[in-house]
This record gives structure tokens, sequence and C-alpha cells, in this order.
């Protein structure tokens, strides 16, 4: 079974949203770097862009 993480952000009056210190540290952000967006259908993924260089 896929283990499963989940937490909540605010998005703020910019469209801003603070990552979470545990996913941050799950997806190896560090300051500066990228997120990429993933949509499929109803679903959002973020991932690390690193992943995609």
């Amino acid at each position: 079974m896929e283990d499963i993480l989940m937490d909540t952000a605010k998005v703020v009056s910019k469209g801003q949203v603070t990552v979470p210190k545990r996913i941050r540290e799950l997806l190896n952000l560090q300051n500066e770097d990228y997120v990429t967006f993933v949509i499929n259908k109803d679903k959002v993924q973020i991932q690390n862009s690193k992943i995609f260089i």
C-alpha cells in the first residue's frame, strides 16, 4: 500500500502558499528551488522541479 501524507496550507491574497516543513523535507526542497504542479483531472501533484533536469 502506498504511504499517504496530508498537510494543509492557507492561500493568501497574492495566491501564495507556504509549503509545510515536513513536505519540503520529503521533497528535498531548498531555498530558491522550483516546484512543478502536475494536474490530472481533479488531483494535483507537487514535485521538486529538479527531477525534470
